[in-house]
């Protein structure tokens, strides 16, 4: 009986993975919510005036937060994608950074900028402005990212046309750029959508009050304090419908984005009304994204006196006798266990997912690989709780959860590797007499080393940062950095604030060095 081929294998696990650590749970909810004929606890949370509440103010946030981030990210996607100018690519990766940190690390920021001890004169804590600021400074990077690495690839050439044919540059943006990019500016709202309505990490912390809770934080206060699965399960149906809806929204934006581009063409300089035009639409996203990092490392290096001051981290590090509450040290080697353990679990997976659509043809994998992004995390680690309560609180059942959000980091920096693969290789492999394991040691995985680092790397970062699953399923002696930051930040005093601030810098510090690394490795085009 011969062997099966890598290929086969690869498909078999990948949907095997795919099927246990997301399939089973997200079953679990979605029969907890509907159980008993036609749905009691869907029902309640439909027919109940808090919830109704809660999913109205939810929807208002995300479509405010929404319009904000389009509105403050478009212009910058415009500048980027019409003038080439020094220091670019770094500008363009200021904008990921906020992006790519920790929702925790980008709440304690806002904290220490505009909180009740921040730099700014005033407490806009637990208010919708603090709200819609963080989401925009969070999710401003998919706008610039997405519309304007389209416009340069796709509008060059047409934008060249209509100046030839006389058309001043505003004309050429509102009758040109503009009308192009649309179905790609309407894909970017709805992804920033999708995340400013499952927002969690960010409002726990920056409207702790509960005046802004969101769907998501409604799940884990309903799981956490009333110890309702059912009503959770039910608010978990709904906002999984609406994700879903606005996900479909999407991905056909998207597919109507995907028109013929015209390939890369180096944009001029600009001109001098042009640098005043860059500087104005660059500024204010640049300050909205750095200002609360930098508040943050002021704050945590600054004493109450103005004085230079460790006190917060000596706080966070030593060791605590407060139930509940876990010490620096222990929770820094928690999240280095889990970042090492999900990371790994991660890798393999992604691998099997990019092998099996590349070399087996399975492509449906290819967009199943991305169906871990479109649930949130809170609902993810309700659905382990429901399908497996053994597993739920111990190191491997929150690790797997980690290691299912990471995959589709690692599945897309690998296929792009793997297609490029020449099938020459391959085929001289072959003819040597090489089997389909043997070409897969040989010349498959030598040749996906780079791609596979900034996978790791990119799933490594999102282990470090996650927070909704971890308050879900970890107990007191498993608690993660974000997890410390949370326990932190929920205890009066100025000395928990102080440490809390440490801690969200260590958790910056670590996020950073590990994004740095992924973007060496894509900066030579591996990702």
């Amino acid at each position: 009986m011969p062997r099966p081929s890598p290929a086969t294998v690869s498909a078999v696990l990948a949907g095997a993975f795919l099927a246990l650590a997301l399939g089973v749970p997200l079953g679990a909810v979605v029969a907890r919510g509907l159980a008993d004929g036609p749905g009691p606890a869907l029902l309640r949370v439909v027919t109940d005036p808090h919830l109704q509440e809660t999913l109205l103010r939810t929807l208002l946030q995300a479509f405010l937060s929404t319009v904000l981030t389009v509105a403050v990210g478009l212009p910058a996607a415009l500048a980027f994608a019409r003038w080439s100018f020094p220091g670019k690519r770094l500008a363009r990766a200021a904008f990921t950074i906020p992006f790519v940190m920790p929702s925790v690390v980008a709440g304690a920021g806002f904290l220490a900028l505009a909180g009740p001890r921040g730099l700014a004169p005033f407490d806009a804590t637990d208010t919708l402005a603090l709200v819609l600021a963080a989401h925009v400074f969070y999710n401003v990077a998919i706008v610039v990212r997405m519309v304007g690495g389209f416009l340069e690839s796709a509008a060059p050439r047409l934008r060249d046309a209509a100046a030839t044919l006389g058309a001043t540059p505003l004309r050429t943006v509102r009758r040109v750029t503009l009308p192009l990019a649309a179905p790609m500016i309407a894909a970017s709202a709805a992804l920033v959508f999708i995340f400013c309505f499952t927002s969690f990490g960010v409002i726990v912390i920056v409207a702790p009050g509960g005046g802004w809770d969101t769907l998501e934080v409604e799940i884990w206060r309903v799981v956490g304090r009333l110890l309702r699965l059912d009503v959770a399960a039910g608010l978990a149906l709904v906002q999984l419908t609406v994700a879903m809806l606005a996900a479909g929204i999407y991905t056909r934006l998207q597919a109507r984005a995907a028109v013929p581009a015209s390939g890369p063409v180096r944009a001029p300089p600009p001109g001098r009304t042009g640098r005043w035009v860059l500087l104005a639409t660059l500024l204010p996203p640049a300050l909205l994204a750095i200002a609360p990092l930098a508040a943050l490392l002021v704050r945590a290096f600054v004493g109450a006196d103005g004085s230079p001051s460790l006190a917060g981290f000596r706080t966070a590090f030593a060791p605590t006798g407060l139930l509940g509450v876990a010490s620096g040290w222990d929770a820094t080697w928690n999240s280095l266990r889990f970042a090492a353990a999900s990371g790994a679990v991660a890798t393999v997976a992604g691998v099997t997912f990019a092998y099996a659509v590349v070399r087996g043809g399975h492509r449906w994998l290819d967009r199943a690989s991305l169906a871990p992004l479109a649930v949130s995390a809170v609902t993810l680690g309700l659905g382990v709780l429901l399908a497996w309560p053994l597993l739920a609180g111990s190191f491997w059942g929150l690790a797997a959860a980690h290691a299912l959000i990471g995959t589709p980091f690692v599945a897309r920096a690998v296929l792009p590797s793997l297609r490029a693969i020449p099938a020459s290789r391959s085929a001289a492999a072959a003819a040597a007499g090489a089997g389909p394991w043997r070409r897969l040691l040989r010349v498959d995985l030598p040749a996906l080393g780079p791609s596979l680092a900034a996978g790791s790397g990119f799933a490594v970062a999102v282990s470090l940062g996650e927070f909704g699953a971890a308050l879900v399923l970890t107990r007191p002696e498993l608690a993660t950095l974000p997890v410390a930051i949370h326990q932190r930040l929920g205890r009066p005093g100025a000395e928990s604030y102080a440490a809390a601030l440490a801690l969200a810098v260590v958790l910056m510090v670590v996020t950073a060095a590990l994004m740095a690394l992924v973007d060496r490795l894509s900066g030579r085009g591996e990702l």
